[in-house]
């Protein structure tokens, strides 16, 4: 008999198939929603995605489907980023959503991807190729439409912020086919002058399309070339370009970049004045601190009645050099008591002492002798008496010490 399996191993088997296929994990697919339905309790949203011939059931969980930035329908036709998976309890594979486009932004969208992932593995948007912006900007270069609300709402605040800045407007187109060209050409012309201290570049608000030319290789490039610190301020504070990411910083609106890139002059001189202010006061107290010390410098005694205070100092001197002399002269009597004694107790040992008593030193040759083993019989030997000396012949010997 065929070895069986149960439906739960098949489904398990096929489930790994399908998850271990690496193309089958993430992949974009196109298609029209059909059957779309959002389930309020539980936030996922459940569809088929078809087209002419076939059709696949997908579902999109809460945590993704609280991204989207549009309202999906049936009918409607998207692209969904998403990984192929077998719900095993029902046996039927599933689309698992991770992302959903209208399909006209789509296709723009997934170039931009494209354009990103490649100009991000060559360094374009590395954090440490970020220049600081200028602490002072007093020449400020701008890359936009004359015409466009963006540059007017960059000057009005740029004119209230430091009016005396001069500003170098290069014009270019904001989109179509020529404004990617004309973006980049304007900031290698603002580089090539080298007269500004900091470039804005950007535009005003629109469509994913409208904004196309900020997504541009050429606008990204000529923003990472520029040796010029650059702002870009493109669309609004939800819009993001590729220009953003390669820019030394992002600004949310034209306006912010302008905020930016200029000080508030009325507010640095405002401050100056609470500093000097400030200084005045702070010099004001130290000056009086420094007069009231003066003047109690002045009232001491030395200033008003110099000679009796050096009076008092001398007499001063006068008594301390009196008790250094007594001390002086105390000293060297207990030194010279103490060297008494010492030579007292010195003469006692002294062998001139002992010769007075009347002993003597016999010696031989300069040598003490001590022992009669040192002497034969018949040599001569040297006597030392308390007065004079002797020259004795040795008659006889006796070991037995010598008692008195």
């Amino acid at each position: 008999m065929q070895e069986y399996i149960s439906v739960s191993a098949l489904n398990s088997y096929i489930e790994g198939l399908l998850e271990g296929d690496l193309f089958l994990r993430n992949f974009w697919l196109k298609g029209e929603l059909s059957g779309f339905k959002l389930y309020q309790q539980s936030g996922h949203m459940y569809f088929t995605l078809k087209d002419a011939d076939s059709a696949i059931s997908c579902v999109m969980f809460k945590s993704r489907a609280r991204l989207l930035d549009f309202k999906p329908g049936d009918g409607m036709e998207v692209l969904v980023r998403g990984a192929v998976s077998l719900f095993a309890r029902q046996g039927k594979y599933q689309l698992y959503a991770e992302e959903m486009l209208p399909f006209g932004a789509g296709d723009l969208y997934l170039q931009l991807e494209k354009t990103k992932a490649r100009l991000q593995a060559l360094g374009y948007f590395d954090p440490e190729h970020k220049k600081p912006l200028p602490r002072v900007v007093n020449r400020l270069g701008i890359v936009t439409s004359q015409d466009g609300a963006a540059l007017r709402d960059i000057l009005k605040v740029v004119r209230e912020r430091h009016a005396r800045v001069n500003v170098v407007l290069v014009h270019s187109s904001v989109q179509g086919t020529e404004a990617p060209l004309e973006i980049a050409r304007g900031i290698e012309i603002l580089n090539g002058q080298d007269y500004v201290d900091l470039i804005i570049v950007g535009r005003g608000g629109g469509s994913l399309e409208d904004l196309m030319a900020f997504n541009s290789e050429e606008v990204v490039k000529a923003v990472y070339a520029s040796h010029i610190p650059i702002i870009s301020a493109v669309g609004h504070e939800v819009d993001f370009t590729l220009s953003d990411l390669a820019a030394d910083i992002r600004a949310a609106t034209p306006t912010q970049a302008a905020q930016l890139a200029v000080p508030d002059v009325a507010a640095i001189e405002s401050a100056l004045q609470s500093y000097e202010q400030r200084m005045q006061r702070a010099l004001g107290k130290k000056l009086n601190y420094s007069s009231e010390m003066l003047d109690r410098i002045m009232m001491r005694r030395i200033w008003s009645q110099p000679a009796a205070l050096l009076a008092d100092r001398q007499k001063q001197i006068e008594t301390l050099a009196k008790g250094l002399q007594q001390t002086i002269v105390s000293e060297m009597q207990t030194r010279q008591q103490r060297l008494a004694l010492a030579a007292t107790a010195l003469d006692k040992l002294s062998p001139l002492k002992v010769l007075s008593r009347g002993y003597a030193i016999v010696s031989r040759a300069g040598v003490v002798i001590k022992d009669e083993e040192q002497v034969g019989i018949g040599e001569l030997v040297d006597v030392i008496l308390h007065q004079g000396s002797l020259q004795v012949r040795v008659e006889s010997k006796e070991g037995t010490p010598w008692k008195p």
